[in-house]
């Protein structure tokens, strides 16, 4: 990366919170190292209750429940010219919104306000959520509008990066320009997730016995993740020597607790830093049911640390998961392909680890670093 790069763009990468644990959050986290390690001025902001490193908060002047698709998570306005005020004083020269939300949309108009670049990150499959509304008499009144706003909303910006060649294609359909169009994959840091940091005693703290064939998830625990099918795996079929450990939190983990917990369940709660490390490198399997996972950090986690993955053949993930070598895909809202997947794999541990070390092999391609290179490389373009 040369220097010229770093002195020639300031960037304030602005997302909405909705939840402290997110793939949002991680992807924050990891181009803001990236960016400070090289040299650049790089500053994620926010608004939110209270502080969340490595991002500068502005207080919120207005709360929005967006609770009626995503279940407990709020959207928060910040004051406008505070913000404004920031990045001027920061000389930021382009503005990067990684979520639609409240604080995307403050973007899109800081920017015309400004007249300096806007680039959009589209992340999260909006046409989904508004299919699993919950309430079927407001849905026919929300979703078409919604999904015209957000067409419009990212009409606006001078290049949208999109996470998975699914949503590229998805875009082009919905009448986007493929000029404004720039493919951004998944990337993780592989020196962070890693199978040396394997430590199968990590389990036996939280009641687990080491020796298990031990199965994680690792996420908000929400009825959009799919997660039941693995609840419902291991309370029905009761695999034998394994167990089934559901690392995470969120408004429904009490509901799902209570229904599915016990000697081959067992929910851990949220964990991060060192332990989430060694929980991901100690594991024998990670498993996502999702459908609508635009991008599913947690699965390149789970093979940059050793483990072999199964998700569904919807969304980002499947993007990097080889059938049969580096995971099992089985088919998306079909609970006898999730069971068929997993009966495969939970009866011989010895293909799993071969599962795991394919698994670790096989994210050269998805690297934090040249996730990195390539983004300024586009978004330096437009200064």
């Amino acid at each position: 990366m040369s220097d010229s790069l770093a002195e020639k763009l300031r960037v304030a990468w602005v997302a909405d919170i909705v939840d402290e644990v997110s793939g949002v959050i991680t992807d924050t986290e990891e181009m803001y190292e990236l960016a400070q390690s090289r040299g650049f001025f790089w500053q994620p902001v926010t608004a939110y209750k209270k502080p969340i490193a490595p991002f500068h908060i502005f207080d919120p002047i207005l709360p929005i429940p967006i609770g009626s698709f995503y279940k407990g998570t709020t959207f928060y306005v910040p004051d406008f010219l505070r913000v404004v005020q920031f990045f001027r004083k920061n000389r930021v020269n382009v503005l990067v919104s990684n979520t639609p939300g409240s604080m995307g949309m403050l973007a899109m108009a800081a920017a015309k306000y400004l007249s300096i670049p806007w680039v959009d990150i589209y992340h999260t499959d909006i046409d989904y959520y508004m299919n699993d509304l919950s309430n079927r008499i407001i849905k026919p009144f929300v979703k078409n509008p919604a999904l015209f706003f957000l067409k419009q909303y990212q009409k606006q910006a001078d290049l949208i990066f999109v996470r998975t060649r699914e949503f590229y294609d998805l875009m082009l359909k919905k009448g986007h320009k493929e000029n404004k169009l720039r493919y951004y994959p998944a990337g993780v840091n592989a020196r962070h997730w890693n199978p040396v940091n394997s430590d199968k005693t990590i389990f036996a703290g939280h009641g687990i016995d080491p020796e298990m064939t031990i199965v994680i998830f690792v996420g908000r625990i929400t009825k959009v993740k799919d997660i039941e099918y693995l609840l419902r795996y291991f309370t029905e079929e009761k695999p034998q020597k394994a167990v089934c450990a559901v690392i995470g939190g969120g408004p429904e983990k009490e509901l799902y607790e209570k229904k599915y917990a016990g000697d081959n369940v067992k929910f851990l709660g949220v964990q991060r830093g060192a332990v989430l490390q060694k929980l991901y490198a100690s594991a024998d399997l990670y498993v996502l049911p999702s459908a609508s996972e635009t991008l599913g950090k947690t699965v390149l986690e789970a093979m940059a640390s050793g483990t072999g993955v199964v998700v569904s053949d919807k969304g980002g993930p499947k993007d990097y998961v080889t059938h049969g070598e580096n995971g099992m895909v089985f088919k998306a809202h079909d609970y006898d392909s999730f069971k068929a997947a997993m009966n495969s794999l939970l009866v011989d541990r010895n293909a799993l680890q071969k599962l795991g070390e394919n698994a670790r092999a096989s994210i050269g391609d998805h690297t934090d670093e040249k996730l990195f290179e390539s983004f300024t490389g586009h978004i330096a373009e437009l200064v």
